[in-house]
């Protein structure tokens, strides 16, 4: 049997795990290539399903608590599942959903108004957003002298190989936190929508079965939950690992060996990491070499074998990230997924990794017309990158996402 078609890794249970009332839909289980992982798969809640009983009484306020109709189904995402997002699907006829122009709104004004530091999706989003950012300033003022000689001043590339440095240095930072992220995924699907019955004062008999959905504080793992839980949820989670031990997987830096063999290398989205890691620690050595006291210093042999080296192998490893990423949010390799926000965050950088890629390799003709254009690629690219980088940070702040089905 594939490897993409069902819940296998040894020693690790499968999404929703224990809970009753949720059946998966194994028809469902799927995965764009044989070798890694499932990447999506499909939950049934049944209409008696209380997944906390606790939730019941629990009188914590939050505020994307939503009525849905029952029956209720959870697209289960492995990209969803590392971000701690937590979509649950409704009836197309449910009157609201995240992808709706109210919502969206609400999204953008969260990216203004929060800052989870404690949430490791958000750090990395912010560190990408920033350190693209400032590469887009570091191309423009390389840029802006051929096109505008007037505009020039002493000190212009100073201060953009100043700026390509620091752009690099955040690059870096998080892409070893998304590495940390890979890692501390949840183990047990993470049930991030409670369900329970709604007082809503109908007659049973005359109206469909109803429940309210909200985010269940007291069982989810994930970084971003855990930081907001209360004492009393703490403790209750605390009772519940004592008699589950094998539930729960704590924080880890980096999996064991057995992990990594046995489940690690199979999950599409910890390649991708790893990949984006290791081209920015690539990449990182361009970005110390743009300071002045070491580029002013590169002969030309230099230039070409360390400098443009460093800054085209690492364009080539992210290609491949994000060719994994977007490759994580599609249904086979062939189909694509516009439907999806990690699909577009995959492909914007893919566009943006091309774009590092094609700029680096510039650097190995001479013609004025290959500066140009090499500077030229680099604001665009990296423009590419932070559009993709402002998605993930859309993303790392819409944690309880309602789909319609069909």
């Amino acid at each position: 049997m594939p490897r993409n078609t069902s819940f296998a890794s040894p020693g690790r249970l499968p999404p929703f795990a224990g809970h009753a009332g949720v059946h998966l839909d194994h028809e469902t289980v799927k995965g764009p290539l044989s070798f890694f992982n499932p990447t999506r798969a499909r939950f049934h809640v049944e209409d008696q399903a209380q997944l906390h009983p606790g939730l019941i009484d629990d009188k914590l306020p939050h505020p994307h608590a939503t009525q849905v109709a029952l029956p209720a189904v959870i697209n289960w995402r492995s990209r969803d599942n590392r971000k701690g997002r937590h979509p649950l699907a409704v009836d197309p006829s449910h009157p609201d959903s995240t992808a709706s122009f109210r919502a969206i709104g609400r999204g953008l004004l969260r990216m203004c108004t929060e800052c989870p530091y404690w949430d490791i999706s958000y750090l990395i989003a912010v560190f990408f957003s920033v350190g693209c950012l400032i590469f887009v300033i570091s191309g423009l003022f390389y840029w802006l002298p051929l096109v505008a000689p007037s505009s020039e001043f002493s000190s212009e590339t100073t201060v953009g190989d100043i700026l390509a440095f620091v752009g690099a240095t955040l690059f870096q930072i998080g892409a070893v936190l998304l590495v940390f992220e890979a890692c501390n995924e949840s183990q047990t699907g993470c049930f991030g929508w409670a369900l329970h019955k709604a007082l809503t004062g109908e007659d049973d008999d005359d109206s469909p079965g109803r429940v309210v959905a909200k985010a269940d504080v007291h069982s989810c793992q994930h970084h971003h939950q855990r930081r907001r839980q209360t004492d009393s949820a703490k403790h209750e989670q605390k009772q519940q690992q004592q008699q589950q031990p094998k539930a729960d997987r704590k924080w880890t830096w980096w999996p064991s060996w057995h992990e990594l063999r046995t489940h690690y290398f199979h999950e599409i989205g910890f390649v991708a990491s790893i990949a984006m890691t290791v081209g920015a620690t690539i990449f990182y050595v361009s970005g110390i070499c743009t300071l002045p006291p070491i580029y002013n210093n590169m002969s030309r042999g230099a230039l070409e074998g360390v400098y443009y080296l460093t800054y085209l192998v690492g364009g080539v490893f992210f290609i491949i990230s994000s060719v994994l990423y977007v490759l994580e949010t599609q249904p086979t390799w062939y189909t694509p997924a516009p439907h999806l926000l990690g699909w577009h965050i995959g492909v914007w950088n893919l566009i943006g990794s091309v774009g590092w890629t094609l700029a680096a390799s510039f650097g190995y003709c001479t013609p004025s017309w290959c500066v140009y254009q090499g500077d030229l690629t680099l604001i665009w690219a990296s423009v590419a990158f932070l559009i993709g980088s402002m998605l993930l940070w859309y993303e790392a702040l819409q944690k309880y996402p309602v789909e319609k089905t069909g």
